[in-house]
């Protein structure tokens, strides 16, 4: 099973616009819904998979934030929050489901609208580089997008199962070239914890924010990376790549 929760978050709850500005704590939150792992083990954001991403919408209305899990989650603990959940009469502040039967219906070709937030890096391979072996942020968009195609390709990794949808253009000198339908926005920087033994390290890591369109090139490789997520820093609220059907007229679903 892999379960995609929606939970509806009060935007004037102090411990909300906290963890709204430091994720890695909303990501302990989310964690309580998850059962005990074993000591030694691996911790439950690796033995269930979860992943996250708090949207925010209209400034009147909730938080939303989309949890994925391949645990069925249990939300009941977020009702003794004080004023954590947004409140409104008719409709429930969180619900869930099962999304694993329809990604299992995907045939290669299928094109689907996405949304990405996540944090793009490359690893400085230089031998004369003093960075070498450190992972540094992307931050021209170009190299942000390329960097989500190499996910989609695997390229040297395991398969993505996936190709970014391009378009045909022309460039300043009249040559043709292909442009993917996808829109890359550097968001700003989250602040997080690095943990070591013994001590920690503040660190920032540039948020990015990926929407367009994505064809489906191996349907089965591709689940996984839906399941697994994509690129680092995941307890930070990257990685959780969203999935809609594009409407007939063509335009964008809203993932």
């Amino acid at each position: 099973a892999l379960y995609l929760s929606r939970i509806l978050l009060n935007p004037r709850s102090r411990q909300v616009i906290s963890e709204l500005d430091h994720p890695y704590e909303m990501h302990r939150t989310l964690l309580r819904a998850f059962p005990e792992v074993p000591e030694g083990s691996p911790g439950p954001r690796d033995a269930f998979s979860v992943l996250f991403r708090a949207e925010s919408g209209d400034p009147s209305g909730p938080v939303t934030v989309l949890v994925q899990s391949t645990e069925r989650a249990d939300w009941t603990f977020l009702e003794r929050l004080p004023e954590y959940l947004w409140q409104e009469r008719g409709s429930a502040p969180y619900d869930y489901k099962n999304i694993l039967p329809s990604l299992k219906r995907l045939e290669p070709g299928r094109v689907l609208s996405f949304r990405l937030r996540a944090n793009p890096t490359r690893r400085v391979a230089k031998q004369d580089d003093p960075m070498k072996g450190k992972r540094v942020e992307l931050s021209r968009e170009q190299d942000q997008l390329d960097w989500l195609a190499r996910k989609g390709t695997g390229s040297g990794e395991r398969p993505g199962g996936f190709e970014l949808v391009t378009k045909s253009a022309q460039d300043s000198n009249g040559e043709a070239i292909s442009l993917p339908c996808v829109h890359a926005c550097s968001e700003r920087k989250v602040l997080g914890l690095k943990k070591q033994p013994g001590a920690g390290h503040r660190v920032t890591q540039l948020s990015v924010l990926f929407e367009g369109l994505l064809r489906v090139t191996d349907p089965g490789a591709f689940v996984e990376t839906l399941a697994r997520g994509i690129g680092s820093s995941k307890a930070f609220g990257f990685g959780l790549l969203s999935v809609a059907p594009v409407r007939a007229s063509g335009q964008d679903g809203a993932p």
